[in-house]
């Protein structure tokens, strides 16, 4: 496949967005946890599995879905759910446990 310009600048956008979220919600995740780092501290308590570095996988792979396509990732699904054209407003929403949050705010980060 050799992607037209338009889908290189969807790739690029999507691999930017998403290391700009994650470099947020990582900033707001280590609020109120330093210097001595306690999990359950901050406006999003708990784990936080960040998936910098992994953003063109993501992408490439999601190049090659169609809308209904489901796909299934890791513990670490930030990168694969913005590639795949997640609402960014209600992923953010179920990391802070929001019930306007993709699952009513209970899944948190990871589901």
């Amino acid at each position: 496949m050799t992607p037209t310009q338009e889908q290189e600048i969807w790739m690029y956008q999507n691999m930017v967005t998403s290391r700009f979220f994650e470099e947020t919600i990582e900033k707001i995740y280590m609020e109120g946890k330093t210097p001595a780092f306690n999990m359950a501290k901050g406006p999003i308590p708990g784990e936080m599995h960040l998936s910098n570095g992994q953003e063109p996988c993501a992408v490439g792979v999601c190049a090659h879905l169609n809308k209904d396509d489901i796909i299934v990732s890791t513990h670490r699904p930030h990168h694969v759910a913005i590639a795949k054209g997640v609402d960014l407003h209600k992923m953010t929403a179920e990391i802070f446990g929001k019930k306007t949050g993709l699952s009513g705010g209970r899944g948190g980060h990871m589901h």
